[in-house]
């Protein structure tokens, strides 16, 4: 009864893990490798979920699996893409206009440094802005481009679906 009651919960966890797959990724049945012509391929993201879990669980990392290449490998090359910050921009730009908007305050007076502060904190928040739209873009781009990745098991050719 334990058994059922578990494969089920594992059934409808798989499920569950699957919503967010896209469903109109091609297969790539029938394909050739172009390197040795083997049409064994493996997708990229779960060689790389598999050789974590075997790193994990204490497995052999000098053991040489699919294309020729160790676990450590595997996670070394094929890890999945990550945010980046926009921090390190947008602070150079406050930095930069928030001296501009000092200097102007202290040369021309305390209207025009308003008025300067105002602009460098608009300009800074549309930095921020954009940066941050520009960075989600380039994560989503590389992100269908790391799950449409596809590596011939026999020698390693990585192919794109």
């Amino acid at each position: 009864m334990a058994d059922e009651e578990l494969r089920w919960i594992e059934a409808a966890l798989g499920a569950v893990s699957k919503l967010n797959v896209d469903e109109t990724q091609p297969d790539l049945e029938g394909a050739r490798c172009p390197k040795c012509d083997a049409s064994n391929f493996a997708k990229v993201s779960d060689l790389y979920s598999e050789s974590v879990g075997r790193l994990e669980d204490g497995g052999d990392p000098t053991a040489v699996r699919d294309g020729g290449m160790t676990d450590t490998q595997v996670v070394a090359k094929f890890r999945p893409p990550r945010r980046k910050s926009a921090f390190v921009l947008t602070a150079f730009v406050a930095a930069v206009v928030g001296g501009g908007a000092y200097y102007v305050y202290r040369r021309f007076g305390d209207n025009a440094g308003q008025v300067a502060a105002m602009v460098a904190g608009v300009v800074t928040v549309i930095v921020l802005m954009t940066t941050i739209r520009r960075l989600s873009d380039q994560y989503y781009h590389r992100r269908k481009r790391w799950n449409s990745l596809y590596m011939c098991r026999q020698c390693g050719q990585l192919v794109a679906s």
